[in-house]
């Protein structure tokens, strides 16, 4: 792959003045701002942010224009709040990502192409083949920088953003180039690009990658640890249950994911949320499915054996219940988005209060519905949870409703006083989330990992 330059070259200056016709004073024409170049590399430091976009500049040996005649003031009209820096930078960076993600493929080979061109080392932390990753990093970077305008849900996600940069190898010092193959690659595919765009998303990045970086910095721990498989059980041609044993107990929480690379796709790191609660032995369960063209999943199902190594990146993810809230919940997962549901019904068994949970489970066969039995035995044990099926091919399955899980859950009741955790495909995930906002549920109790296709 090439690259053009980062500043393509504009059109030549004008030439010199010509002058007037005999017998006439040239016409003067009244000076003209100059418009300075757009910024080729945004520098990330901590504290700094880039200019504000609407700074006027000052014109250079301008003879100061004469007091104006006072004139009666009119009637001001009811003031608005202006626009903050940070929700205009926000704003732009959330209109333009929509222009180019129809061209989410070409514009990540683009900007891995700018990325190693720049920094040749960062080549050897991706795969032969870049296009997914570099997709996937793009979207971490630009996720944060279109809320910066939300700090309340921008910090907590960097945390989980800056797990995955350490697990994939980048460094502090990376953030820059970073952010400069970000700009090149926005600046050639996106269609409204202009000087105010670009310096709103320099902004953006600013005030994005400055807490990243320092975090990267400030880290102790290890970014990545290793496991050993010990357990691989094929339950249909497309799905599995792995057992991984890690060397040292993981730390996460229920709900969370871990991000894991395992030995016959190295370099291509992949979520994985785990399908029990923490146990005292470390020991990680995952319920895998392997997705069409899916390079890691087809090879987790297919071909991972008994011994082998794996590498676990630090946990993360939104998905948790708060034990001080008292509200019901309502979870709703999806094939194998099942597996963090179980971990959280496991875990609130052990509160001393549990709240009032309700979970749809759905799958297109009965087959994919891989935590049901273990969640139906956990209702019999515990009134407090409620369990249904739901089965989209299989409308005589004795133990399941048949149809979608969107609709299964919107006919299941009044959700707008639950907080509401969905896990599954990206799809299923975007149509639930749809089916309840039109239901009346506000989207502040709706909580998901927002992975992407």
């Amino acid at each position: 792959m090439s690259a053009e330059p980062l500043s393509p070259d504009g059109p030549a200056g004008p030439g010199p003045t010509s002058p007037g016709r005999a017998g006439r004073a040239p016409r003067r024409l009244a000076p003209v701002r100059a418009v300075p170049p757009p910024p080729t590399t945004p520098i990330v430091r901590s504290g700094r942010h880039a200019a504000p976009d609407d700074t006027p500049g000052e014109p250079a040996n301008e003879a100061p224009a004469p007091a104006p005649t006072p004139r009666p003031r009119p009637t001001p009209a009811p003031t608005t709040h202006a626009e903050t820096a940070e929700q205009h930078a926000a704003r732009r960076v959330r209109q333009t990502w929509t222009e180019v993600e129809p061209h989410a493929d070409e514009h990540a080979d683009w900007f891995a192409a700018l990325l190693f061109s720049l920094a040749p080392e960062v080549r050897a932390l991706f795969p032969a083949r870049v296009t997914e990753p570099a997709r996937r990093l793009l979207r971490s970077l630009v996720l944060p920088m279109s809320t910066v305008d939300r700090p309340g849900e921008l910090r907590p996600m960097l945390e989980p953003l800056v797990h995955e940069h350490r697990a994939l190898g980048l460094r502090a010092e990376q953030y820059e180039v970073l952010g400069v193959a970000l700009i090149g690659a926005m600046r050639r595919f996106a269609r409204s690009w202009d000087d105010a765009t670009e310096h709103a998303w320099v902004r953006a990045f600013s005030l994005a990658a400055g807490p990243m970086e320092q975090a990267v910095r400030a880290a102790a721990a290890p970014a990545v640890a290793e496991g050993t498989v010990v357990g691989h059980r094929r339950l249909s041609w497309d799905l599995a249950v792995l057992h991984v044993a890690p060397d040292a107990p993981v730390p996460h929480r229920a709900g969370q994911y871990l991000t894991v690379e395992i030995p016959q796709r190295p370099r291509m790191w992949r979520p994985l949320s785990p399908a029990t609660a923490p146990r005292p032995d470390g020991l990680l369960e995952f319920h895998v499915r392997a997705v069409e063209g899916g390079w890691v999943s087809r090879a987790m199902v297919a071909h991972a054996a008994p011994g082998d190594r794996w590498r676990l990146g630090p946990p993360a993810g939104r998905l948790g219940l708060d034990p001080r809230s008292t509200r019901e919940v309502l979870m709703v997962a999806g094939g194998t988005g099942g597996a963090p549901v179980l971990a959280l019904c496991e875990d609130m068994a052990r509160w001393a209060r549990p709240r009032p949970c309700t979970v749809f489970v759905g799958g297109r066969v009965p087959e994919d519905l891989t935590v049901l039995d273990r969640l139906q035995e956990l209702a019999e044990q515990h009134p407090w949870l409620g369990v249904a099926a739901v089965c989209e091919d299989d409308p005589l399955d004795e133990r399941s409703q048949p149809g979608t899980l969107p609709d299964a859950v919107v006919r299941g009741g009044d959700w707008s006083r639950h907080d509401v955790l969905l896990s599954g495909s990206p799809g299923m995930i975007r149509a639930t989330a749809s089916a309840l906002l039109v239901d009346g549920v506000s989207l502040d109790r709706i909580t998901y990992d927002p992975f992407t296709d």
